[in-house]
């Protein structure tokens, strides 16, 4: 899964990245900082305990920092995000939309900024589906068949919805029509607004500081947080990162709260796999059926899926070991119906 960091010039977004990444933990790819975020899991390190595997694998999160056009390099009249820009953010899972409120003399405007960067999303869309509307009616006046009307009917509903201020996420059914996937609408994906603060607001309470800047913004998940001090703690050694949180008055980072609202944004979970070569969480959507599942580790396992055994994992530590679970009967076989759910511990039986 990939979430893209943006916001306007100076918002922090590159500190962000910092704190989420660490140090040192990005290359550069044209106009993209990439780097990877492990999830830690408790899940992973206990079974590693018991197993004591080759290998212990958490689960990842892609993130891109996404770099728009500075104010100084921009035309007057240019828009905040240019197209560029919008095209690269695409193919993008879901956004932390960085805003800067670190402004000690007051002159920050974080929820205009919020404003600012959806309704360029929003406008974006809007020329899509325009485009492939005109084109459309452009066919048929010619005598072409043009596309399906199920699919012209569910643009038609995302036009209507987007000339209203609105976005495409605010329609759960319009969000999962397949139809539109392809459109890779922005206003279609979740967005987590990051409000950066000031050091000073760093262990305040984020409610009142959010609230001071005229967040959240209604429907759009936010926290605030200091990406600067955040970055510090990220830089750290894990054996004094604790001590300076406590220093500082932080009772959880702000890469914690990311990977836990991203997760619920996206609606994933994580199933288990363990085992003498290797322990790891692979992650999924909720709802995801065996097979689907079995697919994430490896595109033949889904092929040639037969069963999945299974046991829930509070069930196998409860036990302790794999063969006291045997013993006791708590693992079962599921097959092509069965939804993982998170937590599950899975041996995949395959043949192909």
């Amino acid at each position: 899964m990939k979430v893209a960091l943006i916001g306007l010039p100076q918002s922090g977004k590159t500190t962000m990245f910092r704190s989420l990444t660490g140090a040192g933990g990005h290359r550069e790819k044209g106009a993209l900082n990439l780097g990877v975020v492990k999830v830690p899991d408790v899940r992973v390190d206990r079974l590693s305990d018991i197993f004591q595997p080759k290998k212990k694998v958490y689960a990842v999160i892609e993130v891109v920092e996404a770099n728009a056009p500075h104010a100084s390099e921009k035309k007057q009249g240019q828009s905040a995000l240019d197209a560029a820009f919008l095209n690269l953010v695409k193919p993008m899972d879901a956004f932390l939309l960085v805003t800067r409120a670190f402004d000690e003399e007051g002159l920050c405007e974080p929820r205009a900024d919020v404003d600012v960067i959806l309704g360029e999303m929003l406008l974006a869309d809007l020329m899509v589906l325009e485009s492939r509307l005109e084109r459309d009616a452009l066919d048929r006046k010619k005598g072409k068949p043009g596309m399906p009307t199920d699919e012209r009917e569910a643009l038609e509903k995302c036009q209507a919805l987007l000339n209203e201020g609105k976005r495409v996420a605010d329609d759960p059914v319009l969000t999962a029509n397949v139809l539109l996937r392809s459109y890779a609408f922005l206003t279609a994906k979740p967005v987590i607004v990051v409000a950066n603060v000031a050091e000073a607001d760093a262990a305040a309470d984020r409610t009142a500081v959010l609230a001071r800047h005229g967040l959240p913004v209604a429907g759009l998940p936010s926290f605030a947080c200091c990406a600067q001090v955040e970055a510090e703690i990220q830089e750290l050694p894990e054996d004094e990162r604790h001590e300076f949180m406590e220093a500082m008055g932080i009772t959880e980072p702000a890469l914690n709260v990311v990977i836990r609202e991203v997760y619920q944004a996206l609606g994933l979970i994580s199933f288990l796999t363990s085992g003498e070569d290797e322990c790891r969480a692979w992650t999924i959507r909720k709802g995801t059926p065996a097979p689907q599942a079995a697919g994430a580790v490896h595109t033949d396992i889904e092929k040639g899926f037969i069963r999945a055994e299974i046991i829930s994992y509070d069930e196998f530590i409860s036990l302790g070991s794999e063969a006291a679970a045997k013993k006791a009967g708590k693992y079962r076989l599921e097959g092509r119906e069965y939804v993982i759910a998170d937590g599950d511990i899975i041996h995949f039986r395959f043949n192909v």
